[in-house]
């Protein structure tokens, strides 16, 4: 176990177990600090889910106000969910993780290592600035009532630090005395958003490693498959004993590279197939919701940037779901390809019927679902995308 925790430590995915660490879903620490973060996190954050459900009661009969305070508390709630699937399927998460490690320990060329380590770099690369823009995001809806709050506090004007109150408020007062503990709340609110978004992007740079990864395993193939069989210049229909015997094993550890991806790919949908279609049915709602907030507070800037931000945090996440779930789709389609263009009539029979094996199972498309009924890619996307457009002119219109 140690030797396993030392190479993510020391590899370029040293990053990943940090993050993970962080959440507590790091399946190689002993339960001991996994349960510690899970006491500080019902203790720090699980607190704002039971204050923002008596607010949303409190403002209930108000139906505009109830949308303000309904997107917190959806976004607390699926984080909340999230980590706590996350937790019951730590099991799974472990086996994709030794995976990756068997993955690199196997006997491979250096080519084809270095192919896979170009996907992990760019996945560790990726990662960095998708958490960033996330936390960017986070700390814009978390901070903007509180610079709004000071900034109307300093007008002479009743009616404008009474706007200001209103603007800065957000929902936060947790039906208490905004006048006495807000900053105390603001602070334990705010945190509590920014851990959010720090689970939420810690999730999904899992879910871009192992998609790298599994996408670094196909071009590793597709190469494999392009290039180990080469019969020369030799035109005639006579092959040599040793060129079969090297074509056939070159076939054979296709073959096993091939299953080896296709099981792994299969093992990460399993694992991200639920929470990804609670992802795309509550997204679409979000969209709607959060679309119509910043179109109807286009000229209160206290409002518009925190709901901005939090709307172009939405499309971000929507689109990073699909577009890595169109990258498999793609690399999938590649292997395919590169395995129908080989001169497989020079082949020994043995080999062409192992080909046909990675061709037909290449051909049945491989993707990434969401509760095995929509299949992520950039169809999905836009049509997530037009869906939520339709939903936020329904809105705009009431």
């Amino acid at each position: 176990m140690r030797n396993i925790d030392k190479f993510f430590r020391q590899s370029c995915y040293s990053n990943l177990r940090v993050l993970l660490t962080w959440c507590g879903i790091w399946p190689f620490h002993v339960p001991s600090k996994r349960y510690a973060i899970y006491v500080a996190f019902t203790m720090f954050c699980g607190f704002c889910i039971p204050f923002q459900t008596l607010c949303m009661i409190k403002v209930w009969p108000d139906f505009f106000e109830v949308f303000d305070c309904s997107t917190m508390l959806v976004y607390s709630l699926s984080t909340t969910i999230k980590l706590i699937y996350a937790v019951y399927k730590l099991p799974e998460i472990k086996m994709l993780l030794l995976n990756i490690r068997e993955h690199w320990c196997s006997p491979k060329s250096d080519e084809e290592a270095k192919i896979l380590r170009s996907h992990v770099l760019f996945a560790r690369k990726f990662g960095y600035v998708y958490s960033g823009v996330l936390f960017v995001y986070s700390v814009i809806y978390a901070f903007t009532p509180l610079v709004a709050r000071f900034y109307y506090n300093k007008m002479n004007s009743l009616n404008n630090t009474q706007d200001a109150e209103t603007n800065s408020e957000r929902q936060i007062s947790y039906v208490l005395d905004l006048q006495i503990r807000y900053i105390p709340l603001f602070i334990q609110g705010a945190s509590a958003e920014i851990y959010f978004t720090f689970i939420i992007s810690s999730f999904n740079v899992l879910y871009l490693m192992c998609v790298q990864h599994c996408c670094g395993l196909f071009e590793a193939l597709k190469y494999h498959l392009e290039n180990a069989f080469e019969f020369g210049n030799n035109d005639d229909d006579i092959v040599t004993i040793s060129t079969q015997n090297n074509c056939h094993s070159n076939i054979a550890y296709g073959v096993r590279r091939h299953i080896e991806a296709v099981q792994f790919a299969v093992a990460l949908e399993a694992l991200y197939r639920l929470p990804f279609f609670m992802h795309m049915t509550i997204n679409v709602s979000l969209l709607s919701i959060v679309g119509s907030q910043v179109m109807t507070d286009t000229e209160n800037i206290g409002r518009l940037m925190p709901y901005g931000s939090y709307l172009s945090g939405l499309v971000l996440n929507t689109f990073f779901e699909n577009w890595q779930g169109q990258k498999i789709i793609d690399c999938n389609e590649k292997v395919f390809n590169a395995a129908y263009n080989l001169k497989w009539y020079k082949m020994p029979i043995v080999s062409q019927k192992l080909l046909i094996m990675i061709m037909m199972r290449s051909k049945k498309p491989l993707t990434i679902t969401a509760g095995k009924i929509l299949v992520l890619s950039h169809m999905t996307f836009n049509t997530a995308m037009r869906t939520s457009y339709s939903y936020l002119m329904l809105l705009q219109s009431m």
